[in-house]
């Protein structure tokens, strides 16, 4: 997956490839697209800013795990209680992220 942005442009790692390989397995897409369309900011990330905690709960900890992980690869580093830090300039790369889960969501729905 790519996405072009005027002169920049984002590709999901390597890493984050496996992650949402494992998301499919685990049948939590569809929560962690709501989670990166609804709640993580698509424009300008300035500061700290705070996610839905509930759409980060899982029912086992390993999904939880593996989103938080995919989403910090993506430059926002989570925490449990919805707080939300973004790191450098993380536009892009959750974009190219959002593109991913909604494709996936849209091919596994």
């Amino acid at each position: 997956f790519l996405i072009q942005t005027s002169s920049n442009s984002a590709e999901l790692l390597e890493d984050q490839l496996l992650l949402l390989l494992e998301s499919m397995e685990r049948k939590i897409v569809s929560q962690q697209l709501k989670l990166v369309s609804t709640h993580i900011p698509l424009g300008s990330f300035q500061g700290p800013f705070h996610v839905d905690a509930s759409l980060l709960s899982f029912p086992r900890k390993e999904e939880q795990s593996c989103t938080m992980a995919l989403v910090e690869l993506s430059g926002v580093k989570l925490q449990e209680d919805g707080s939300a830090v973004p790191m450098e300039q993380p536009f892009e790369a959750v974009a190219a992220l959002y593109v991913a889960l909604y494709g996936l969501n849209l091919l596994s729905g």
